[in-house]
């Protein structure tokens, strides 16, 4: 018998509605949390998001952005979120790298 789909994790609601505050055009994009570990104070959770501006004139002829090699890109929109454990925004990183794969 198959195990039941675990619910996803509470944390990603509250990051999904930092984002739709901070950068609507990623609110539908793939969200990647990491716990992180730290003394107390410290960010516990990393939540990235990065979404190409426009996969039709992609420099390196990449269709597919999921997949994509290139680590710095002029064409990417990367958001990284720092929260903490009660789901306070403490740090929002704006780049164009892709922060996890």
């Amino acid at each position: 018998m198959a195990r039941p789909k675990r619910p996803p994790h509470p944390m990603l609601r509250v990051a999904r509605a930092h984002l739709s505050r901070l950068a609507p055009e990623l609110r539908n994009a793939r969200l990647r949390m990491r716990q992180l570990d730290g003394p107390p104070g410290s960010p516990r959770f990393a939540v990235s998001v990065d979404m190409c501006r426009d996969v039709a004139s992609c420099p390196y002829g990449v269709t597919d952005t999921e997949k994509c090699p290139i680590f710095v890109c002029s064409q990417r929109r990367a958001i990284r979120l720092l929260l903490s454990r009660e789901g306070e925004l403490l740090q929002v990183i704006n780049d164009d790298l892709r922060w996890e794969r």
